[in-house]
């Protein structure tokens, strides 16, 4: 077949700790077909890849697209991972230890693929195509089950001396806090992801504390969803209320951190739970850092919101697949 542009398609996987997503990716970025499932994290790795491949397929037959047409893929997944090899060494958010996903998924598509930090993948889309276009320095900071980051200086990604640099969700933010997923206590990601603010609602439930996400929540097992929380945010739910700005301002503390030792150009803010919270919650984010932040007097030193939404981990992951296999 003959592709119009720069080549024909590839395919872009975002790997998450609640759902995964896969797109068929233009040479031009554009997403021609997705597809979407539920991670069953707890599952292991296998139960992982089989969803992960019907999450592919999907999004192939959305585009039209047969398999053998695609050139190569990317993954996007949690850390850490052994980058070179394509596998997923362990995560705080997925029951896998030492798993090589990357090289399941060559086997399955008979292409290569690539497989980069989740969070740095959605960053560097962001960076290309979305809020940090124009800029050489950024952090962005992805706010979902988890928090990951994606540290670019000089245009370059920063991967430090282990491949596996700007995970900055595990900086800690409150000594001797909440365990982590990865064992440490107070991390940024202990305090403020989607897990943090659902154990604070579930606290506020144990002890009796009324809140329009209970029943909700007990009809999800105790699981708090991200559109749940924002209709309890925009109903001025107390519970809901606490739990967010709590979140909020631990995100700035740690992200005013960052910004005095990286002095970057721009922070961006991004994933699930901001895409349900919305500005609202940059802005409580944003006037946190401003109080911990001493290395910009002048405020010149943006913090914004993602603009790609779901979006930036499928383009990011296809990408750099596509500058990996295609124009090294």
């Amino acid at each position: 077949m003959t592709w119009q542009g720069g080549g024909p398609p590839v395919v872009g996987v975002d790997l998450g700790g609640t759902k995964t997503l896969a797109g068929v990716v233009s040479a031009e970025n554009r997403i021609l077909g997705r597809g979407k499932r539920d991670t069953p994290a707890r599952d292991g790795g296998p139960a992982i890849l089989q969803e992960m491949i019907a999450c592919v397929d999907e999004a192939l037959v959305c585009a039209g697209i047969p398999r053998q047409d695609v050139v190569a893929g990317g993954i996007g997944s949690p850390g850490p991972l052994d980058v070179k090899s394509g596998v997923i060494l362990f995560s705080a958010n997925l029951n896998v230890k030492n798993y090589p996903i990357g090289p399941e998924l060559s086997a399955y598509l008979d292409r290569p693929v690539l497989v980069q930090n989740d969070v740095r993948v959605a960053g560097y889309a962001e960076f290309r195509l979305g809020a940090g276009r124009g800029y050489r320095d950024l952090i962005a900071a992805f706010v979902g089950t988890g928090i990951g980051g994606c540290i670019i200086l000089g245009g370059e990604i920063v991967t430090g001396s282990t491949g596996n640099a700007g995970e900055i969700g595990h900086t800690i933010v409150k000594a001797n806090g909440p365990q982590c997923g990865c064992g440490a206590h107070g991390c940024m990601e202990a305090m403020a992801s989607k897990t943090a603010i659902q154990r604070r609602v579930n606290k506020a439930i144990q002890k009796g504390i009324p809140t329009v996400l209970r029943d909700k929540m007990a009809r999800k097992g105790g699981r708090l969803k991200s559109r749940d929380l924002a209709e309890a945010v925009a109903a001025k739910d107390p519970v809901a209320l606490k739990a967010v700005e709590r979140a909020a301002h631990y995100l700035g503390l740690g992200l005013g951190g960052l910004v005095n030792v990286l002095g970057p150009e721009v922070v961006i803010i991004g994933g699930g739970v901001v895409n349900a919270l919305g500005d609202p919650w940059i802005d409580s984010t944003r006037t946190a850092a401003r109080t911990q932040i001493i290395t910009d007097p002048d405020g010149h030193i943006k913090i914004v919101r993602a603009e790609l939404g779901d979006d930036a981990g499928i383009l990011g992951a296809a990408l750099l697949a596509r500058e990996h296999f295609i124009h090294s």
